[in-house]
């Protein structure tokens, strides 16, 4: 794996939001969204209603669980200034790494999210906007990252936001690749595969 394991505290975190988004999705599923209330779902996860709002803003965000951000930190820094490889790719790759260290990785949980998602056209469409979202917050990443680089605002644009799908395809390809894999791999490891894998397609004549 990519960084060393969490400590004991950070993996009692990680279980008690696995805990809560479990709950959510298979109150959802046995029995139907309507029955998914705060309460409910704290009694299901043995946690308070107290604790779970430290955790979600409200029981659609537990149903959604967690999309990949940003960091705030020096590794967007490092990307904006053009490190750390000095390669576009290879860094957005870099970037989204720190970005799903947070992410919750169970895929039992990605196939009950999924399963409740088709039945709540309302809940997937709030899901597409959130990614949606982070589309756009890579997208000026990358534009902070080659301004003054290209020769017009337009072409900055443009580049930027074909950079910044790229790189998102690329993350759902780690998703799908990691989802199907029948061994114990994680989900940075899938996604610095597939961004190693890009790079080996795109250095490729295609003459």
């Amino acid at each position: 794996m990519s960084d060393a394991e969490p400590g004991l505290r950070e993996r009692k975190r990680r279980a008690t939001r696995l805990a809560i988004q479990q709950a959510a999705l298979r109150i959802a599923i046995e029995d139907g969204l309507q029955a998914v209330t705060v309460d409910e779902i704290s009694r299901r996860a043995d946690v308070s209603p107290r604790t779970f709002f430290n955790y979600f803003p409200n029981k659609e965000g537990a149903i959604l669980g967690d999309d990949p951000t940003l960091p705030d930190d020096d590794a967007r820094a490092v990307f904006v200034e053009g490190g750390p490889k000095g390669d576009l790719l290879a860094d957005l790759g870099t970037l989204l790494v720190h970005s799903t260290r947070e992410l919750i990785e169970e895929r039992g949980l990605i196939e009950e999210r999924q399963q409740v998602l088709r039945a709540a056209p309302e809940l997937f469409s709030r899901r597409m906007e959130s990614m949606k979202e982070f589309q756009a917050e890579v997208e000026r990443a990358i534009v902070a990252r080659l301004a003054g680089q290209e020769p017009d605002e337009t072409t900055l644009r443009r580049r930027a936001r074909l950079a910044s799908l790229v790189a998102l395809a690329a993350l759902r390809h780690a998703w799908w690749e990691w989802s199907d894999a029948d061994s114990d791999t994680h989900l940075v490891d899938e996604l610095e595969r597939s961004f190693a894998d890009l790079a080996a397609l795109v250095s490729r004549s295609l003459v």
